[in-house]
């Protein structure tokens, strides 16, 4: 019996458009499922329920199980659930040599712009 690389399995797929492009479509669906999972995993983790979350977001157990299976949450919810977690939520571009963390305006904490030898966080 002949074994085969992962990348001789996987040149049929790459060379027909249509299949890599559900191949992609697929990984994508399931890299946002794990990042909703960890959404619930990291409040778990911290040792808070759902209904407590609710209660400091101001919405209903009902909202955070929605908000914890969201595969594409707003920007904004992920700021108030970080504050409402006790965090600061942190996003960074990196684009040729250079990198940028943002830091939201509804964030606790402060700012100022980074190059990639810097790291401190800037205005979004």
């Amino acid at each position: 019996m002949t074994t085969k690389s992962f990348d001789e399995l996987a040149e049929p797929i790459d060379a027909d458009p249509v299949r890599s492009a559900r191949a992609e479509a697929y990984k994508q669906e399931m890299e946002a499922k794990i990042f909703a999972h960890q959404l619930a995993e990291l409040r778990s983790e911290l040792g808070i329920n759902q209904v407590d979350l609710a209660r400091k977001l101001g919405i209903t157990q009902g909202g955070v199980s929605r908000l914890e299976r969201s595969v594409d949450p707003k920007l904004s919810t992920l700021c108030k659930l970080t504050s409402a977690l006790g965090g600061t939520l942190h996003i960074e571009i990196s684009v040729g040599g250079r990198t940028v963390s943002l830091l939201h305006p509804s964030s606790s904490g402060s700012s100022s712009q980074a190059d990639s030898d810097d790291p401190a966080p800037v205005p979004a």
